[in-house]
């Protein structure tokens, strides 16, 4: 049997139908496709390893494109840069797997959508989607007669049972009480938190973000400022000054640790905070800009972590610079030693990541002499631009090229070639320790090298630094 996958259906979900389709159970049959003994202990919604989906695809006759569909790898460049396949993503709920077990809640559910048909969504993985776009109910995601977390595969994984002779997939039953998922109806969910949810579904899907007052964004940027601006809501001054002074709801498990993401929350305090992130979107940016005020936070939160900064959101961002109070140097156009193309040969030439940093801002300087919008485009500080740009206006090219690391250190090499050349034949021939190597030397130059020296002669490199001790310590 080979059932076909439906619209908006998760690869595991998938994958369990097909287990149950030709009555095998989800152990026996995960192992004889794939293996693998520990398939369920990951996600493989995440990943999904290579010979798996080509197994599956010789299997079963779909494409290997519309298996790699079902997994969350299409939303890699739409929602999230990329997928590891353990470490935490934006946007990503985890699953919280120890072995078969579910520590806590991380897929959710929707019982009237379970209703209508019993397989998993796609959307239902993602942490922004905290309503059922189709019912407008609120999203479950542990048994309502429980408590325990949402993990259909469990009702055939360490349990002994064998869910293959039921008449249904294992979608509509709590792994843990038996219960019927699909029973009751879930409370209606908020509207502008559905239209927000709408919204952002439907930006994942064009790849166009139309961001209030601001115009259509990049949607891989647009999600990177809106989970930004997640991470600013989350600091005790703004949730201090929205559940007070803005009188909205506050977290019914607030964390203790400082650096707990969006992604750790529960699936209630999840849509509390999307509550606020559609109030920071209000009147796009003056009222974000007054709330960050009023909540006293300067610019530093509202940028960290998030590189690079796009030109829009830091032009916001800049209005709450406090920089002591001053505005960023005005330095004129940069000196004609070279030309932009002269630039990009330095550039692309720089021996040293330091000395093409150099280079690279007077890249963008040269075509645009703002120290501001150079600084927030490369994610440096104003100083460093304004230190670099009076360097090269004064000094020229040579001023920027004036860069130690990395290279030979002529102060450094006391022996002749003929000297260095029998020192090497002596260490070959005869083993000597630092200490013999200096009293050798000192016999020769009359004066006793350092340690830094000897292991420049021992290894028979030029320098201690990247051409040395960096470079052979691989």
């Amino acid at each position: 049997m080979r059932p076909r996958p439906f619209a908006d259906e998760l690869f595991s979900s998938w994958f369990m139908r097909l287990a149950h389709a030709n009555t095998q159970r989800l152990p026996y049959f995960s192992f004889h496709m794939t293996g693998h003994h520990n398939f369920w202990t990951r996600d493989p919604d995440r990943s999904l390893r290579a010979e798996v989906a080509r197994a599956l695809s010789g299997a079963t006759g779909l494409p290997l494109d519309t298996i790699v569909a079902l997994t969350l790898r299409p939303l890699v460049g739409r929602v999230i840069p990329t997928l590891p396949p353990r470490s935490q993503v934006r946007w990503v709920t985890p699953l919280n797997k120890r072995g078969y077990l579910c520590e806590r809640p991380g897929l959710s559910f929707c019982p009237a959508c379970l209703r209508e048909g019993l397989y998993l969504r796609q959307t239902w993985r993602l942490s922004f989607v905290g309503l059922c776009q189709h019912h407008g109910c609120l999203l479950l995601d542990a048994c309502p007669a429980c408590d325990a977390p949402y993990a259909p595969q469990r009702n055939d994984l360490g349990h002994g049972q064998d869910w293959s002779v039921q008449p249904e997939p294992p979608f509509g039953c709590c792994a843990t009480c038996g219960a019927d998922l699909r029973r009751g109806d879930a409370s209606p969910g908020d509207a502008p938190l559905l239209a927000l949810q709408g919204w952002m579904l439907q930006g994942a899907d064009t790849g166009v973000l139309p961001w209030p007052g601001q115009g259509d964004v990049p949607v891989l940027e647009g999600f990177d400022v809106l989970h930004q601006l997640l991470t600013v809501a989350l600091t005790r001054g703004m949730q201090v000054h929205l559940t007070g002074a803005c009188g909205l709801l506050g977290l019914k498990q607030p964390s203790a640790r400082p650096n707990r993401t969006f992604e750790d929350h529960i699936l209630p305090d999840r849509r509390t905070l999307l509550q606020h992130l559609d109030f920071l979107l209000q009147g796009w940016p003056d009222q974000f800009v007054r709330t960050c005020q009023a909540a006293g936070l300067p610019k530093s939160p509202l940028v960290h972590h998030l590189h690079p900064v796009p030109a829009w959101y830091g032009a916001v961002a800049d209005r709450l610079s406090r920089q002591g109070g001053r505005p960023p140097p005005q330095l004129g156009s940069l000196a004609a030693h070279l030309d932009l193309a002269g630039l990009t040969r330095e550039r692309d030439g720089a021996p040293t990541p330091s000395e093409r940093r150099r280079w690279t801002i007077l890249w963008h300087y040269h075509q645009g002499p703002e120290v501001a919008t150079v600084a927030r485009r490369l994610g440096v500080s104003w100083d460093l631009v304004r230190r670099t740009v009076t360097r090269y206006n004064a000094q020229g090219p040579e001023g920027i090229r004036e860069v130690k690391r990395g290279r030979p250190s002529p102060r450094k090499r006391l022996l002749t070639a003929e000297q260095e050349e029998e020192l090497r034949l002596a260490l070959t021939t005869t083993p000597m320790s630092y200490a013999e190597m200096a009293d050798w030397v000192e016999a020769r130059v009359g004066r006793r090298p350092n340690t830094t020296t000897l292991w420049i002669y021992r290894r028979g490199v030029d320098s201690h630094s990247r051409e040395g001790r960096r470079a052979t310590s691989g």
